[in-house]
């Protein structure tokens, strides 16, 4: 096939414009530090770098989940222990009005102090976090004005107003993970608001028997407290270990993302330089090409 001047001189200018948009494309890498600026320039690895990044987006929201868990599950804990404490200081006011050498007197100003300790234990229970009661099941907020989970009343009684289902968050792919104590299961059942009233008015009463036995109600009530408070550890445990998780699963993934769309520099550079002898060996070539006229053929 017989090659004219023009058609080399076409080829000639092609190779050069492609040497030429190679190295830019090569230079873009390097500086960008992505293999690729536009869809067509790597279609695999983009399709696989949107799926990790829809992966990854998921996964951190998982970690962020789990970190909102862990602080549910403390404060929770914390307010668990708070009425452990109080319940302890409770039975020791009430040791001290068994006591043979107390008065009628004496024993109401003890009285005084359990009332007290019944508004503290009732305010520990209403406990919130960004405005979410935390013993109150799923019912978490809504309630009317004036309104809250644990509700005291003039009698000494408490009205338990949240439910007894479970506030889970998602955990993972199809995962959750129960992060609450209601404050049925955790608190009402325990019995301890009725201890704790009863304990008052047999302090009110003078009675040495109903305050034994008033004892022996708040014990009961510390122990189931105290069992349920230990729920809270195993859940803070299990927790822990899924961020451990979930941040493994997502350094992984970032890594796979990397081999995907990150240059490669060294190599880049390689290439480059490749790219740049190509380039000086075909202007030479060119050069001498256009110096050529019919003479050359004569």
């Amino acid at each position: 096939m017989r090659v004219t001047m023009n058609s080399l001189y076409d080829r000639i200018n092609t190779d050069l414009t492609r040497l030429v948009e190679n190295q830019a494309k090569t230079n873009a890498s390097i500086s960008s530090g992505k293999i690729y600026r536009r869809p067509s320039d790597a279609p695999v690895n983009l399709t696989h770098a949107l799926g990790y990044r829809s992966e990854l987006s998921d996964t951190k929201q998982f970690s962020r989940n789990i970190v909102f868990g862990q602080g549910w599950v403390q404060a929770t804990e914390t307010a668990m222990r708070q009425v452990q404490d109080r319940l302890a200081r409770a039975h020791e006011l009430a040791v001290e009005g068994a006591n043979d050498t107390l008065n009628a007197t004496d024993r109401r100003a003890i009285a005084d102090e359990i009332k007290v300790i019944l508004e503290e234990v009732v305010s520990i229970a209403n406990t919130s976090i960004g405005g979410r009661y935390i013993l109150a099941g799923s019912r978490t907020k809504g309630y009317d004005n004036g309104e809250t989970p644990f509700m005291l009343d003039k009698e000494g009684q408490v009205t338990y107003n949240g439910n007894e289902e479970d506030f889970s968050i998602d955990i993972g792919t199809g995962q959750t993970q129960k992060i609450n104590l209601d404050g049925k299961t955790a608190l009402v059942q325990s019995g301890a608001f009725e201890a704790l009233d009863m304990l008052q008015d047999a302090l009110n009463a003078n009675s040495q028997h109903s305050i034994e036995t008033a004892i022996e109600d708040l014990n009961v009530s510390m122990e189931y407290v105290t069992r349920q408070t230990a729920k809270l550890g195993a859940m803070g445990n299990t927790l822990e270990k899924k961020e451990e998780l979930s941040t493994s699963l997502s350094l992984t993934i970032e890594e796979r993302l990397s081999d995907v769309e990150d240059t490669d520099i060294i190599r880049a550079i390689s290439d480059l330089k490749t790219l740049d002898a190509g380039y000086q060996a075909a202007l030479a070539a060119a050069s001498k090409v256009m110096k050529m006229s019919l003479a050359d053929f004569v």
